[in-house]
């Protein structure tokens, strides 16, 4: 009987139409909100993985993007995220993403190990008011989280800042019963440029929580900070290591 002539390589599956690309992404962005709070270790503590560490009363952000165009194409994203330790380095550890396109789902799960997930994101800049509101729905007609912004007062750019990540990344064995056929934790580096930058005043409720995506646990105590980027430039360069566990 003849073979298949398909010659497996370092791509995607399905092999002969990759879904993504595996070298690196690019993002061209016309908005970056982040919202940044102090919640307290019993609201977090059952989201994060037992190797790493976290404060008595961890940082957490919550960031909603508007990509004008990536290395997936455009799309709306946003990205839930709390600060730990790890090896005595700190790092932005993702709890939760949600995003409406399905290229970057697969990629940011299956090569980073992204908690990626479908759904619809939405920020809208004019809304007759001084406020910016961007909201999450998962399902479509489900608003999971709100986020509103008021701008106080544009910082001098541009500006450039670096978010150490750090994800849990597992494959499940395909055989029942066996441990996981990938576990380990992957470091990614998300380098972002703006040429404006806004501070202001930050807001985030979970008007209808879902206890499929359960964010709404994560509880705001305080506010830390607020900022709005635009005409942003991001990129994830490949990592250089990953941490087996």
């Amino acid at each position: 009987m003849p073979f298949g002539s398909l010659s497996v390589s370092n791509v995607a599956i399905p092999q002969y139409a990759p879904p993504y690309p595996v070298d690196g992404c690019d993002f061209t962005s016309e908005t970056v909100l982040t919202v940044t709070y102090q919640t307290s270790l019993l609201c977090v503590r059952h989201l994060v993985p037992n190797m790493l560490e976290l404060e008595d009363e961890p940082q957490v952000s919550v960031m909603i993007v508007q990509h004008n165009m990536t290395s997936f194409g455009p799309y709306n994203e946003y990205v839930h995220s709390v600060k730990v330790k790890y090896n005595g380095n700190t790092f932005d550890y993702f709890l939760s993403l949600i995003l409406d396109n399905d290229s970057p789902v697969l990629c940011g799960r299956e090569q980073f190990g992204f908690p990626k997930k479908l759904g619809n994101v939405t920020l809208a800049s004019k809304t007759g008011s001084t406020v910016v509101r961007g909201y999450v729905e998962r399902p479509i007609g489900q608003k999971i989280v709100e986020v509103g912004f008021e701008p106080k007062q544009k910082v001098k750019g541009p500006v450039e800042t670096t978010i150490q990540g750090l994800n849990l990344r597992v494959i499940p064995s395909a055989v029942s019963g066996q441990s996981p056929s990938i576990k380990e934790l992957v470091p990614v580096d998300i380098s972002m440029e703006a040429s404006e930058v806004w501070q202001g005043s930050g807001s985030i409720c979970f008007p209808e929580p879902s206890m499929f995506d359960p964010m709404h646990e994560v509880k705001v105590l305080r506010y830390v900070s607020a900022t709005l980027l635009r005409n942003a430039s991001l990129a994830i360069p490949l990592p250089t290591k990953v941490f087996q566990l």
